[in-house]
């Protein structure tokens, strides 16, 4: 056990450095495997961002968007999975459903990595930050929406371009290869951003009450909620 928690870990270096030699291995394994080997990353990196985004109104708030931001992520995979293999045959990238679905693990763990990686920012935000019966809350919460949609958005186009080089390798064309790492980024990206809409609250709105999910959860839209934060600052 404690020598495959080893290896698990032992893996975090080249995942950053975006290691051809590591991804063209795990081209050669089932998605079983790299599954294996990637969703333990997922939940941890993810969990511990989605515990400081909560985390300003509170440890009750924070550990509902620990365990729900892993969730979110999980769902968009499953979404997406099937959604870019068929992305990539429509392409005519050449790369399989089984590869597609490699690479998404991949750079969905990469993705965790980085968001692990920026959470003590975001938890030095939600500590410093007024207190949601402040009179500042309301444009403190619009400052950390933005934040937040930047620094997954950031999150998710480097881990997908880190895996870049490697995607041209098994396209069937330079061309196809950036087609389809175009198609699957914007894809994940949408998806995410609406799934993650859906699961709101992730850090709460002022004058809301403290709840896992949202009772209006389908009222408005992700890009409604962006352009009213850029309303409250500007």
């Amino acid at each position: 056990m404690l020598h495959k928690i080893s290896q698990l870990f032992s893996t975090i270096p080249a995942l950053c450095r975006g290691d051809r030699a590591l991804i063209d291995h795990w081209m050669e394994q089932s998605p079983a495997f790299v599954l294996s080997r990637t969703l333990p990353l997922i939940v941890l990196g993810c969990g511990s961002y989605g515990l400081s985004m909560g985390l300003w109104q509170g440890w009750e708030m924070a550990s509902y968007a620990g365990l729900k931001f892993p969730l979110v992520v999980i769902a968009t995979l499953a979404v997406n999975a099937m959604i870019n293999g068929m992305l990539a045959m429509v392409l005519g990238s050449g790369i399989t459903m089984r590869q597609s679905m490699q690479f998404l693990f991949t750079a969905f763990a990469i993705c965790a990595l980085i968001l692990g990686a920026l959470s003590p920012i975001t938890i030095g935000m939600a500590i410093q930050g007024p207190a949601a019966e402040s009179p500042d809350a309301k444009f403190f919460h619009s400052i950390t929406l933005l934040t937040h949609v930047f620094m997954i958005s950031y999150a998710g186009i480097v881990s997908h371009s880190m895996l870049l080089g490697a995607l041209r390798k098994y396209a069937s064309t330079r061309k196809a290869g950036m087609q389809t790492f175009i198609a699957w980024l914007l894809g994940n990206l949408f998806v995410g951003a609406q799934i993650g809409w859906i699961s709101r609250p992730f850090f709460g709105s002022p004058g809301s009450p403290i709840q896992f999910l949202r009772d209006d959860k389908f009222a408005s839209s992700f890009y409604e909620s962006i352009f009213r934060s850029l309303q409250n600052i500007f």
